[in-house]
């Protein structure tokens, strides 16, 4: 590893530690932009991880397919027994909260990073990896309170 890629993930690590205690954001932004979202992969994720098919593990694992997939098992790479126990299936909403704060997600989870605290970034870098995986994925309806009620006030009346 040279003295460049030593002193980026040190810089990554510590500034991670900082970052830590910031909340999960929900939020995802807008419909994601791919090729953004590459740019931004290119920036903060591909110092560890390889996202076009044949990819090699490195740091992290190797990403095509990631997106759609069970936590946990691409092949060759060695995850946390948490992570792999989980049970997650990488949809945009756990990517969401994944790239900002993986151990809040799945504690004891290996990775650390800088959170990428943009919604409207990480929408991006969640669409580009729907680009790299042959997965489908329904994507999570929000939770509306409104619906909540009528649906509620719907099954109270029919009992």
């Amino acid at each position: 590893m040279g003295p460049k890629v030593y002193a980026t993930v040190l810089a990554l690590a510590l500034f991670a530690g900082g970052a830590q205690a910031a909340a999960i954001d929900p939020n995802m932004g807008g419909p994601g932009n791919a090729a953004h979202g590459e740019a931004l992969f290119k920036q903060h994720c591909s110092i560890c991880h390889q996202p076009d098919p044949g990819g090699k593990n490195g740091v992290g694992p190797a990403l095509y397919g990631a997106y759609g997939r069970r936590a946990g098992q691409a092949p060759g790479f060695t995850y946390s027994d948490n992570l792999k126990a989980s049970g997650l299936v990488w949809t945009p909403q756990l990517l969401n909260q994944w790239i900002q704060k993986p151990a809040a997600l799945v504690p004891g989870a290996k990775m650390n990073l800088a959170p990428v605290s943009v919604a409207q970034d990480r929408a991006d870098i969640i669409a580009f990896l729907a680009t790299k995986s042959t997965n489908v994925v329904k994507a999570e309806a929000p939770a509306h309170p409104a619906a909540a009620a009528t649906t509620h006030k719907k099954a109270k009346k029919a009992s």
